[in-house]
C-alpha cells in the first residue's frame, strides 16, 4: 500500500530528530501549513506542494512529492543558519520502514524574501517514494 500522502509526517519527524536544527528551532515551533498566531521568531512552516504518481500500464511504480520548507526569523543571519540546518537534516536523507520507502530527498531551490519585519528562506525539496 502506498503511503506517500503521509509524507508531511515523515518530513517533520526527520527535522525534529536533527539536533543541529532543533538547537536553533525547537520542535514545537515547526508547523504544518500554518504557524500558530502567537508564535515568536524563529519558526518553520512546511507543506506538501504536490504529489505526482507514476504509473505503468499495470500499476503505480512510485510517487514524486514536492515539499516546501519556510524558515522565518527576525534576524537575517539566523534565517540562513536555520535554512542551512534544514538542508543538513533533509538533503540526501533516505528512509524505509514497512509502510514507506523514501528515496534521497533533494533540494531543488532556495529563495529568500522579506515580509514586514521577517526574513524568509523558502526551500523546495523533492523526493520519490515507492
Amino acid at each position: 500500500m502506498d503511503n506517500t500522502i503521509l509524507i508531511g509526517k515523515y518530513v517533520r519527524q526527520f527535522m525534529i530528530e536533527n539536533r543541529e536544527l532543533t538547537d536553533l528551532v525547537p520542535a514545537e515551533k515547526i508547523f504544518p501549513l500554518l504557524a500558530n498566531a502567537d508564535t515568536t521568531f524563529p519558526f518553520i512552516v512546511y507543506s506538501r506542494d504536490s504529489l505526482l504518481p507514476t504509473y505503468t500500464k499495470d500499476y503505480l511504480t512510485n510517487n514524486t512529492a514536492s515539499i516546501t520548507i519556510i524558515v522565518v526569523s527576525d534576524e537575517y543571519v539566523e534565517s540562513l543558519e536555520i535554512a542551512n540546518a534544514v538542508r543538513h537534516a533533509l538533503e540526501g536523507y533516505r528512509y524505509k520502514d514497512s509502510t514507506i520507502d523514501i528515496h534521497p530527498i533533494r533540494l531543488q531551490s532556495l529563495t529568500e524574501e522579506t515580509m514586514d519585519d521577517a526574513y524568509i528562506q523558502r526551500m523546495q525539496f523533492t523526493l520519490q517514494c515507492t
